[in-house]
């Protein structure tokens, strides 16, 4: 059996341990109300507008050889260096090309090239939410062996994970705790651009989805190309999302490629977003259970400690009982 001086060691450490948990989760319950906050106003957002890009998509294979040219399109876009791309062009002209608004992005493709973004968090102690993704990418590689594939993790674990592994990464975003906007515009005019330059066919986004009172479930979401908006009827034949006839000014060209442009940013903002709340989900009920496992442990130690010490007594009894029975 152990001694009491050993015992009230280990009730000290635990005790510790059990302050620093209830903290983490008082920090990670104060980061999840916050996050879930800007989560729950920007799916509102997000739905009105796939909504609105979706209705006016059933539009754009009737638009022809727009008069605008990409030349045109680059004059007349902002100089704003955040939206140029390496070779110094102005992004918003990638969206068109001849004959289509839209370009390649509402297209079927033969898929050959296939891209994940895999999103987890910049740190651990959140149970099995890091773990469980991970597991999901490779399952991933395995199921498409056949297609040429290429990963890219946004949070440091997935980013250590995979250089551990020498998996090949094509792009890297270890910083994931700090998601804004710019951050999100950044990986989709990265997506964009490998969509566009023929690099990937297929681009899907990995991420654990949050859902209130328990475990977040890790899903695969197609981010290109954008056929999926638009509605078909039973021939295969893309009709109309919505009798409603919108009245665009300047023109339908501009305002749509706009709002592609934002549903786009916002859908990748989003799944940050909702990424980060299943993560402070978790870290909230691992600290929890850690804490109650803490307090269930103590309970344990201290009636260890009393049965420890009342035996210690009881012994020390009954050899002054023996020592005087001796003397007489």
């Amino acid at each position: 059996m152990a001694s009491l001086r050993q015992i009230r060691r280990r009730m000290k450490s635990i005790e510790n341990i059990h302050e620093i948990t209830k903290a983490m989760e008082m920090i990670a319950a104060f980061r999840f109300k916050r996050a879930e906050g800007r989560f729950a106003k920007s799916r509102i957002y997000l739905k009105e507008m796939e909504t609105l890009v979706a209705n006016l998509s059933s539009s754009v294979e009737n638009i022809k050889d727009s008069p605008r040219s990409v030349t045109n399109l680059r004059h007349n876009a902002p100089a704003d260096p955040s939206q140029t791309s390496s070779s110094g062009q102005i992004r918003h002209a990638v969206w068109q090309t001849p004959g289509s608004v839209a370009g390649p992005l509402f297209e079927k493709r033969i898929i050959r090239k296939k891209t994940l973004l895999a999103i987890t968090g910049d740190k651990g102690l959140c149970g099995a939410y890091n773990t469980n993704l991970l597991k999901a990418a490779a399952s991933w590689v395995s199921a498409n062996a056949d297609f040429e594939t290429a990963i890219i993790p946004v949070g440091k674990v997935a980013c250590e994970s995979f250089k551990k592994k020498h998996i090949p990464m094509l792009l890297s975003y270890p910083e994931r705790s700090k998601v804004n906007l710019e951050f999100a515009k950044k990986i989709t005019w990265a997506l964009k651009d490998l969509f566009l330059s023929a690099q990937s066919d297929s681009i899907e986004l990995l991420y654990t989805t949050y859902r209130p009172g328990a475990a977040g479930k890790n899903i695969f979401v197609p981010f290109l190309s954008l056929d999926y908006l638009m509605v078909r009827n039973k021939k295969g034949n893309k009709i109309a999302n919505s009798t409603i006839e919108y009245i665009l000014e300047p023109d339908f060209e501009t305002v749509f490629i706009s709002l592609l442009s934002r549903y786009l940013e916002g859908k990748v903002y989003l799944t940050l977003l909702e990424s980060l709340v299943s993560e402070y989900s978790a870290r909230m009920i691992a600290m929890k259970q850690a804490t109650d496992n803490s307090d269930e442990i103590l309970d344990h130690l201290r009636l260890l400690r009393n049965k420890t010490r009342q035996a210690t007594i009881t012994r020390e009894l009954s050899e002054i009982v023996s020592g005087a029975s001796v003397l007489v």
